[in-house]
């Protein structure tokens, strides 16, 4: 019943995706979205085709020759400016910053004889004049193949299209072993195991472990519009072994081949009865290309902007790859394949992944809860799932105790960053009403406070319950390695601070006290001679001679910080600005020391490693997600008009609708929220509880339009380029002497109204 579900479900979409382009009065947004924004550079955006939350991502594999930092360019697979194409791959990831994906390579080629002993040298240039991209679908033409490509995608499934100008001669490559890797010579080590097999001339299937970054289980069944006519296993490249194959298919004398790609964590049958439900016939690319941006339509028409083309591109595009993630990665059944439990029944029937929870508890957790709380119900009840079907292992420090996602994968973990930041977007969401379904508030509660108060892979709680802080030298366990302690410090006491409220409304009295002492130890790391944080050994000295500009992380032993500097991790206290403005001596004192880090002679640097850090303003990192509410600390001073004067820099210059618009990786949504939020006049400082700094908004005019159906309005009065200062500000009409917004004044529907001006309010 399930499957019939599901296919009158695409059916549904498919029919009102065609209705609602004939409908005069129904706006394109996605006409705004320019899905090529943050593909150059250290954006790590990938420009091709995915549903909302889609499993699948179709897009190209880019190439170029060898530099230095080619990796780290490549974690998507793409760069803009690269000169060549060498396929086309289903799995991709939005702005991240370790490689991964890019699963199960197809390339149409046919146009000429290719030596495949390297498998770079099927790549074929391209002209960007006949490169084009919207939601939902891509399309570029190979020069040296003389074949027209197109992509689009369903949930679960992968839509190709390739139109053959030699279609006496149509072949196609399928490089089962391909997937991007920190060390682009090492393709041949990045399946750990694999098999494969055609059912008949219409149908491959198979299963392929990856193992970069997290190892994932890959099911999947690959279908051909066209009979295959003949085919031939290639040797590996270079000599080297490797687990997956590759092939060269021929399909005799054809104009056109579709071919269907659907996927499963969970099995072969899995992947056709996703695919099955989602695309159940050829000739339907058009169709599944509608429903797809009939989908992004519905997501981007959230939020009504008046304001230039250009914010506006960049607006949509930054909401356009907020919607990219988390995957929903559960089968149309609801079944979907664990860490550690094998296959598992998802609450709810989805189970959303992807969860890059140390950048996203910032500002896009915080924005779903605003546009798409049902959402933010389905991502409480998937991490709800993780934490009930994981198992401790008593025999291994780092895994002793259960604890709720960090840095998700594919239902793997991949211990990336520090923190246990899904608990702030438990806390939030609960805060604001919005709750895990399938789960009692106790069970919430038992997962929270485990996931703060037990130790695991960096969560130095015997350590802190010890000293207060993390002592770079000491070792109390397998888990304390002396690493970035002042970093691990300053996050693991912010989620205790957000436990602390959930403690609070089932009466845990006492362990809300003992959360709320932990959550004020950042006040043990601060030395007040040097005026930074700094690390500290076991017997209370602070570490001395301390580049304050140096960015450490994990990779330097005994460091400080997790890939920040003294700078960043100084304000870094969201839960309490009030106790940190007394600290550092007052908001004048905090005022001048937000003044030396914005206005800087000398920028963040990478003494250790190569890493040319971009998207800088004095210290200020904009894009390293730790400083992303810095901007706002002004507010919090007698000095707010200086916020407004950075964000409209950060705005204009660090975001722009070009490749290499995004100053610092998107990070699965992270900086585009920022944009968004600042764009739209407030900031979630402290992003667990509901309250928004009142920033400056960039647009004339704003409408959310609310899942309740109420609209919420912010205007911007005399906006322009000279006048971009706040002078006042009135919420449904009355005058706000407060500098902050809540989350039910907002979601109550009403009229948030700016003055502005080209002066400071005196």
């Amino acid at each position: 019943m399930k499957t019939l579900f599901n296919i009158l479900l695409i059916f549904s979409c498919i029919v009102l995706a065609s209705c609602s382009q004939r409908k005069e009065d129904v706006k394109d947004y996605t006409m705004y979205v320019n899905t090529f924004i943050g593909t150059q550079n250290e954006g790590h955006c990938f420009p091709g085709a995915t549903a909302p939350l889609g499993m699948v991502q179709a897009s190209p594999e880019a190439y170029n020759e060898y530099y230095e930092g080619y990796e780290m360019d490549h974690v998507t697979g793409y760069q803009y400016n690269d000169p060549w194409i060498i396929g086309f791959t289903q799995t991709h990831l939005n702005g991240v910053g370790c490689p991964s994906m890019s699963d199960i390579l197809l390339l149409p080629f046919g146009a000429k004889e290719i030596d495949p002993s390297s498998r770079f040298n099927y790549r074929s240039t391209y002209d960007k004049e006949n490169e084009e991209a919207t939601p939902g679908y891509y399309r570029v033409y190979l020069n040296d193949h003389k074949v027209n490509v197109e992509l689009t995608a369903s949930e679960h499934v992968t839509y190709h299209r390739y139109s053959f100008d030699h279609h006496e001669n149509a072949k196609l490559l399928i490089d089962l072993q391909y997937g991007v890797s920190w060390d682009i010579n090492s393709i041949s080590t990045n399946v750990l195991d694999a098999n494969q097999q055609f059912e008949d001339d219409y149908t491959l299937t198979g299963y392929r472990k990856a193992s970069v970054w997290a190892h994932r289980d890959l099911y999947y069944v690959i279908q051909f519009s066209e009979k295959i006519a003949a085919k031939r296993v290639l040797e590996a490249p270079e000599g080297k072994e490797e687990e997956a194959p590759r092939y060269e298919l021929d399909f005799n004398n054809i104009n056109e081949l579709e071919v269907l790609v659907a996927v499963s964590t969970v099995g072969i049958d899995e992947a056709k009865a996703n695919l099955k439900a989602e695309i159940p016939e050829w000739k339907s690319f058009d169709k599944v290309r509608a429903a797809a941006k009939f989908q992004w339509n519905n997501i981007l028409k959230l939020i009504e902007l008046t304001t230039d083309e250009n914010k506006k591109e960049a607006f949509y595009t930054s909401l356009y790859h907020l919607y990219i993630q988390p995957n929903n990665i559960a089968d149309v059944d609801g079944k979907f394949r664990s860490a550690q439990s094998g296959v598992q029944e998802s609450t709810g029937g989805k189970y959303y992944s992807t969860l890059s929870l140390w950048d996203t508890y910032r500002a896009a957790n915080p924005m779903y809860t605003i546009l798409s709380p049902d959402l933010v119900g389905a991502m409480l009840s998937s991490m709800m799932d993780s934490y009930t079907h994981m198992k401790a292992d008593p025999d291994n420090p780092r895994e002793a105790n259960k604890y709720l996602p960090r840095w998700q994968l594919w239902g793997h973990e991949t211990h990336t960053m520090v923190g246990n930041h899904a608990v702030p977007v438990f806390v939030d969401a609960y805060l604001k009403g919005i709750k895990a379904a399938g789960y009692s508030d106790k069970e919430v509660y038992e997962a929270v406070w485990s996931s703060v108060s037990k130790p695991h892979y960096r969560n130095h709680v015997a350590l802190i319950d010890s000293f207060g802080y993390i002592p770079y030298d000491v070792k109390l366990s397998e888990i304390d390695d002396g690493r970035e302690t002042v970093a691990r410090l300053l996050e693991n006491i912010y989620d205790d601070y957000c436990a602390s409220l959930l403690a609070y409304e089932p009466g845990k009295t006492k362990e809300q006290i003992f959360l709320n002492s932990r959550a004020g130890y950042y006040k043990n790391v601060y030395d007040s001679q040097s005026g930074f944080m700094r690390g500290k050994n076991a017997k209370g000295e602070f570490k001395s001679d301390v580049d304050p500009t140096e960015v450490v992380g994990e990779w330097v032993e005994g460091s400080d910080f997790t890939e920040g500097n003294a700078y960043h991790y100084l304000f870094h206290v969201q839960h309490d600005i009030p106790g940190l403005i007394d600290l550092m001596g007052g908001k004048e004192a905090v005022a001048i020391k937000l003044d030396s880090m914005f206005y800087s002679s000398s920028k963040p640097e990478v003494k250790t490693l190569v890493w040319n850090i971009h998207g800088t303003m004095g210290q200020y990192w904009h894009g390293n997600e730790p400083c992303h509410h810095i901007p706002y600390l002004y507010k919090y001073t007698n000095e707010g008009h200086k916020t407004d004067r950075i964000i409209k820099i950060l705005v204009d210059d660090y975001y722009n609708n070009s490749p290499d618009g995004l100053m610092g990786n998107d990070d699965c949504g992270q900086m585009s929220a920022w944009y968004m939020f600042s764009s739209l006049g407030f900031y979630p400082v402290n992003p667990c509880g509901g309250e928004y700094i009142i920033g400056a908004p960039q647009v004339e005019e704003a409408v959310i339009h609310l899942p309740n159906g109420k609209m919420f309005t912010i205007k911007a009065n005399g906006l322009s380029e000279t006048n971009f200062i706040v002078q006042s500000v009135r919420l449904n009409g009355v005058l706000l002497d407060r500098n902050y917004i809540n989350h039910q004044e907002i979601v109550k529907g009403g009229e948030l109204v700016f003055e502005m001006s080209s002066n400071a309010v005196k």
